[in-house]
């Protein structure tokens, strides 16, 4: 297993979900075809076209919906009848919307080739369906498509081919598209077996044209006239990639591909698979029996390697690296019971400097993180519904009866149950029992598990005596739904209860499979005062993220958004989400952690009283049970005071042990507890609190395992660590926890009850004799214990769902749905047949038009009725817009423009009215609001004045009155002064007050023009807008994730921004993007690294992972095929080609803080910026390092983020010190200010006519006009924390003049600079560079 969690993680979500053989599609594996499924035959010939009308779902195809599609010989299907193939035959893209499987110019005259196409909404073939795209997309856990349509092309030939008697006669083409529909996506199938394509092109025009595959858009309407969409080609002019076709993969599976080719309302782009590797089984094997190197009595000790290297000294300048945690193994390879004692290596933690002490304990040795951050925990799939268990009752059970397993355990004695007082369940077989059952009976489908409901919540003191009964007099046939799909319900006398099976645990409503880590999300509330503070600090809804090794106690909690005012004085509080540490507990032998005894649907309150100074807080935390994402969920809340904790303190808590009773719905313990604060100046305070907690629950009064739980139990918490992160605002907790007897005694040695084993995270530890043990993959997955793998339980037994059910597997368990068409039954677990009415308009599975043309109306039963709405004319199910302009509704002397659904009337040029009344406008202009303000202002000043001798005189303010300043057009001035009071201040168009821009005497503010556009007639597009083309999106960093959010012209389609990219426990500084490969590169400080992703899907690929420290801007230039980047640790610029490789340093001179960088590949520059307090500068220079030269440095503070616009060859760039956003001509130096009184920006990225930026305190994506030099929108993440680098992914490649064409003949790199390029050699950093200057093959010349 590999030592990198977030590797493991990812190879878990994506890898280890297919379940296939590696080996490529057979001919016998293509959906089924011809007359015997029911298809219908294409007419022979070469240029043959028939129409399939699709009676039981559309297809959505790009942004358009089609009820029809035509099959058409030469390898393609279209959403029109195409035309005679001279159209579009080596001319493509064509102008009609075309799937093309493989489009060629093929011919089945001779009577051998078929072409054969059908409907299909059979369970089986949806079912198949739904798998290959779950395959393709295992992160996409709602696809259940309701229709298919299957194209068959069997044995056809390549046109001019047949009757020849040569070897070209005799090749013959097979391939197949199935394209599967449901309500909001469509998805095109491509399969292409093994020995199923024997010729690669066809002759077109007299010569020889690869065969070619994708999804053409044909001819797209825009505002004034029709342009050609896109075409995605899958494959391209080379025969290689169509034999690739049988050889690779997007799906798992070779030979088969899977796009995502339409979508509602909204289409992006044509999607492909995500999964293109494949799945294997070699080294999974049976479980291993292992014994451990400790010697008894021997208390092992940890030591790690993290250490914490803080750069910048400013507050919000500040990012931390995090060295990776080294594990050495400590297990033998043998796999006997001959233990191995040897001594123990103790190595003490290193302490870097007082502010970033590390934990003074280490991670047990495995590939856990070191410590996730809070949206980051180890990735894993997530899915809605849990399907049923893999066997049929009963099962072995939890602790298997040592009779039983003589085959799992080779050891001499009988292994101890897990629990000494539980009574064991006898197993049905009288065999000895495998780790998994090779041929399982079927079982029923399981419903989708609805939400878990709260739990009644009883508030006690301790000397209360409450007995709290939840369930009813109620039997099992009405309520095993109410119970876990990992638990049985039995009858009793007076009412039902819900058991986990074996190999699971729980309180039967809430059952996880045995040594499976569990993860808890949730919300944080509260009220905090800290230390003698008057005022509270208040916040709501904090994120808390927890996970938990089960299988050796381990808890880590992070709590997102703690303002450091309050987030290090709750540093002491480890057991505010040290309550999953107790649920959670590794189990001593005959003990039981709280999960295993209440499950996760429980209230608890805790009061903790601080000494010396009395302080009090209140915890209350109610634990919901386990969502649809297999979470524990919990809501959280903090009212009352803590003791202060300097900022910069570390806290260190001491092990402890707290003494838990138990009773039949009530749980309460209480402790005291020391910690040390060690305060930045050296000194140390020992500190203590005493805590006291209740847990109130739910019970089942038949529940044997509750009644033998002993009364009272003890938890030991140890390796405690503690930390506030001010720089990403996180509070930080870990723990080892253990659950056992309060009576002292010699502790188990045994690993399974220490905790250090070699398991796999998926794996449950068995104990055996002395130090013997055994790893056993949990429930779900198969493997040796050390290694364990997802078990596809759909593939292996096909019918585990029953009748007229669909089964899909998913990491660890599967899930069952019905067929279209049924319904789970009362049991819950039998599909039936629907007969209930349908209210159709409610589902969305009506036939009406667009819900902006049509309503739906429903009468009862499943009937309803489709009627138009008002300025739309049809039956309801067509509706034609009516066009109001012919009628002549508006008034003679104004313009009519006809919209969707209504009009517009406005009058005309020298009229003024509403439209359907005009009136001749008078010659005297009317007054603006400036002017009206004005007058009012000055008329105010007359009636106060007007008094006295001199009355007659004009009048003039009275001292103190303000009067607004007018220029000629009657707009507000952008700048207003007070003349009595000596102020100016910058104002909006409506004549507000700008904040923070008011000065004093003497000094004016540099404001913005405020222009008045005047409206336009009619609702015409605006002429200056230039709608950005299809699949161009604003991406942006966040944590440990990068975001994507489309763009339509210059905006932003907020409702559609989603996560591309999850990159767990990074913190991810600068993105740029190839437009030419559809690459994103980024920058992460936590590795350090450069890393590159396709923006179609796909692994990270690391790019430059060595020689780095604090990697930050980023940049590319997609015609020279380089990358730039900056090292703010390294103080340095460098250049490498886009693979990581011939890598130069071409600045490690004159530079302190280095961060933004960007390219201009038409002119061979880059720029940069040094956000260096004492000076910082903004600078330029050749590619190739030449003409060195700064081009701004008076009027910066804090230049963040920079960005070139080469259209209007503007370099612009953010200041978080002036907080200005500023742009200036680079060949004439011309600056200019576009936005004032930004917060605090991070980077910075052009497109159209908007600059867009990233601002910390907003925690926003923030889009100013640059030429009104206005903010004209807002995106703010659904997840609130700090956002960094932001890049654009342009639909099409900006042109420019590429001088290291061929790499411009260059023996190694290629730079270009102004009007040519110059050869470089690498920097000898590396054995091969060093090799190859040593040799003499690299050579410097400029050209």
């Amino acid at each position: 297993m590999s030592s990198a969690a977030g590797r493991w993680a990812c190879w878990l979500a994506v890898s280890l979900a297919l379940s296939r053989s590696v080996a490529s599609l057979e001919l016998d594996e293509l959906f089924g075809f011809g007359a015997e499924a029911g298809d219908e035959a294409l007419e022979p010939g070469s240029d043959s076209t028939a129409e399939l009308p699709l009676r039981n779902a559309s297809i959505l195809f790009f942004s358009d919906s089609f009820s029809k599609v035509y099959i058409n010989t030469n390898g393609f299907v279209s959403g029109a009848k195409p035309p005679a193939k001279a159209d579009y035959l080596g001319k493509m893209p064509a102008e009609f919307k075309m799937i093309a499987a493989l489009l060629g110019d093929l011919d089945n005259s001779d009577g051998q080739g078929k072409v054969y196409f059908r409907e299909d909404s059979s369970p089986d073939v949806l079912a198949r369906a739904t798998e290959h795209i779950r395959q393709a997309f295992p992160r996409d856990d709602d696809v259940d498509p309701t229709s298919t349509f299957i194209v068959t092309w069997e044995n056809m030939a390549a046109r001019g081919t047949t009757g020849r008697g040569d070897v070209l006669d005799r090749k013959r083409n097979t391939f197949q598209l199935v394209v599967a529909s449901m309500e909001s996506a469509s998805y095109a199938i491509l399969l292409y077996p093994r020995d199923g394509l024997q010729y690669l092109s066809t002759s077109i025009g007299g010569a020889n044209k690869p065969l070619e595959a994708g999804f053409n858009q044909g001819m797209v309407q825009g505002w004034f006239y029709a342009s050609q969409g896109t075409y995605y080609r899958t494959t391209t002019d080379e025969e290689t990639s169509i034999r690739e076709l049988t050889e690779k993969t997007n799906s798992g599976r070779h030979g088969v591909w899977v796009y995502e080719i339409g979508t509602t309302p909204v289409f992006i782009a044509i999607t492909p698979g995500m999964t293109a590797k494949l799945f294997t089984e070699e080294n999974v094997t049976k479980p291993a029996v292992t014994s451990s190197p400790q010697q008894p009595g021997q208390q092992q000790e940890f030591s790690t390697s993290e250490t914490t290297t803080v750069f910048a000294q400013e507050e919000e300048e500040t990012f931390t690296t995090v060295g990776p945690v080294q594990y050495r193994p400590g297990y033998p390879e043998s796999d006997t019971f001959t233990p191995r004692y040897a001594e123990t290596e103790t190595q003490e933690p290193e302490y870097p400097d007082p502010e970033t002490v590390p934990p003074r304990f280490t991670y047990p040795e495995r590939g856990q993180p070191r410590y996730p951050d809070p949206e980051t925990f180890p990735p894993r799939s997530t899915y809605p519904e849990r399907g049923q268990p893999r066997y049929p009752d009963p099962f072995e059970p939890r602790y298997p009866d040592p009779d039983s397993t003589q085959q799992r355990y080779t050891v001499t004695e009988p292994i101890q149950p897990r629990y000494t007082d539980q009574e064991p369940v006898e197993p049905r077989y009288s065999e000895p029992v495998e780790p998994r059952y090779p041929n399982p009976e079927p079982v029923q489908p399981v419903p989708p598990r609805s939400q878990p409901q709260n739990p009644q919540i009883v508030v006690v003191d301790e000397d209360l005596d409450v007995d709290v009964f939840a369930y009813n007099l109620e039997t099992c046939a009405n309520n095993r739904q109410k119970c876990s799909a990992f638990a049985d319900c039995r009858d009793y006398t007076n009412g039902y209860c819900c058991h986990c099976r074996p190999g699971y645990y729980g309180n039967g409503k809430d059952c996880v499979a045995e040594g499976k880590p569990q993860r808890m999300n949730g919300k944080v509330n509260g009220r905090v005062f800290v230390g003698n503070s008057p005022s509270p600090v208040e916040f709501s809804n904090n994120d808390l993220h927890s996970y938990v090794v089960a299988n050796d106690g381990r808890a880590y909690v992070a709590i997102s958004s703690i303002p450091d005012s309050l987030g290090p004085s709750l540093q002491p509080l480890s057991s505010l989400g040290g309550i999953i540490g107790w649920a959670f507990a590794l189990e001593q032998p005959g003990f039981q952690n709280g999960f295993s005894l209440i499950g996760g649907e429980f209230f608890r309150q805790a009061e903790v009283t601080f000494q010396p100074g009395n302080e009090r807080l209140t915890i209350k935390q109610q634990f919901k049970g386990i969502d649809e994402h297999d979470h524990l969920v919990v809501s959280s809340e903090l009212d009352g005071r803590v003791p202060d904790v300097p900022r910069g303190a570390s806290v260190h808590i001491e092990p402890y042990k707290e003494i838990y009773q138990y009773s039949s719905n009530l749980i309460s313990s209480s402790s005291n507890r020391e910690y040390t604060v060690s305060l930045p100046d050296g000194g140390v305070q020992t500190r203590s609190y005493q805590w006291r907690q209740t847990i109130s629950f739910q019970s089942c009064v038949h529940n044997e395992a509750t009644r033998a739980v002993p009364p009272t139990q003890q938890l030991s918490v140890d390796q405690i660590f503690v930390m506030y992160d001010a720089g990403n605002q996180l509070i930080r907790f870990a723990m080892s926890n253990r659950i056992g007897s309060i009576h002292s005694g010699p502790p188990e040695q045994n690993p399974c009850f220490t905790g250090r084993h070699g398991c796999d995270n998926n794996a449950v530890c068995r104990p055996g004799e002395g130090l013997q043990f055994s790893c056993e993959c949990t429930a779900g997955f198969t493997g040796d214990g050390r290694s364990c793998y997802d078990i596809d339980e759909c593939r292996e037994t096909p019918q585990v769902c029953g009748a007229n059910a669909v089964c899909s597997n998913q990491p660890g368990t599967f899930r069952c749905q019905c067929a279209s068409g049924f319904v789970f039954a009362s049991d819950g677990r039998t599909c039936v047949a629907e007969s209930r009415p349908v209210d159709h308009c409610q589902r969305g599975s009506h036939d009406c038009d667009a819900p902006d043309r049509a309503r739906c109306s429903y009468v009862g039963g499943s009937a309803y009725v489709c009627s138009c709405l008002p300025g739309f004319l049809g039956d309801g199910r067509v509706c034609q817009d009516v066009d109001e302009c012919r009628q002549d509704r508006c008034h003679r002397d104004a313009i009519c423009s006809n919209t969707q659904g209504s009009f517009v009337c406005q009058c005309q040029p020298g009229f003024h009215g509403n439209g359907f009344q005009c009136s001749p406008t008078t010659t005297e202009r009317q007054q603006t609001q400036c002017e009206r303000h004005r007058a009012s202002a000055q008329a105010a000043s007359a009636s106060s004045s007007n008094t006295g001798l001199f009355s007659f005189f004009r009048p003039r303010p009275a001292v103190g009155q303000y009067v607004p300043q007018c220029d000629e057009r009657g707009s507000y001035e952008p700048t207003q002064c007070h003349g009595s009071i000596g102020q100016c201040w910058c104002v909006d168009a409506a004549g507000q007050e700008i904040p923070n821009t008011r000065t004093g005497p003497g000094s004016r503010p540099l404001c913005i023009e405020q222009t008045v556009t005047p409206p336009p007639v009619g609702p015409t597009p605006r002429p200056d807008i230039s709608p950005a083309p299809p699949g161009t999106h604003l991406l942006f960093a966040q944590s440990g994730k990068i975001e994507l959010v489309p763009l339509q012209g210059d905006g932003m389609k907020k409702d559609e921004a989603k996560a591309l990219l999850h990159i767990p426990d990074r913190v991810v500084i600068g993105v740029a993007y190839d437009c030419v490969e559809k690459m994103v590169y980024w920058t992460d400080i936590t590795g350090p690294a450069i890393s590159k992703a396709s923006l179609n899907g796909g692994d990270t690929i690391p790019v430059i992972t060595t020689e780095v420290e604090s990697p930050e801007g980023i940049a590319i230039d997609h015609v020279a095929r380089l990358m730039f980047w900056t090292d703010s640790m390294r103080d340095t610029v460098e250049v490498a080609k886009l693979d990581g490789s011939q890598r130069r340093v071409l600045f490690d001179s004159d530079l302190v803080n280095p961060r933004p960088i960007t390219t201009n590949p038409a002119y061979g520059r880059i720029y940069w910026a040094d956000w260096n307090r004492d000076g910082p500068k903004i600078e330029m220079s050749n590619m190739d390092g030449t003409d060195r030269t700064v081009l701004v440095k008076d009027d910066l503070t804090l230049p963040n983020g920079l960005t070139y616009d080469p259209d209007n060859q503007q370099l612009c760039w953010a200041d978080a010190g002036t907080r200005k956003v500023e742009c200036m001509d680079p060949h004439r130096r011309l600056r200019r200010t576009v936005a004032e009184g930004v917060q605090y920006p991070f980077a910075l990225v052009s497109h159209g006519r908007n600059l867009y930026y990233t601002d910390w305190r907003r925690e926003a994506v923030v889009a100013v006009d640059r030429f009104s030099e206005k903010e004209t929108d807002e995106f703010l993440p659904q997840k609130r924390s700090r956002l960094y680098g932001v890049t654009m992914t342009p639909a099409q490649c900006p042109q420019a003049y590429n001088y290291c064409s061929n790499n411009g003949g260059c023996s190694h790199l290629c730079l270009p600079r102004l009007g040519g390029f110059t050869c470089r050699c690498p920097d000898n950093s590396t054995a091969a560079a060093a090799a190859a200057a040593a040799a003499g093959r690299c050579e410097e010349t400029n050209q």
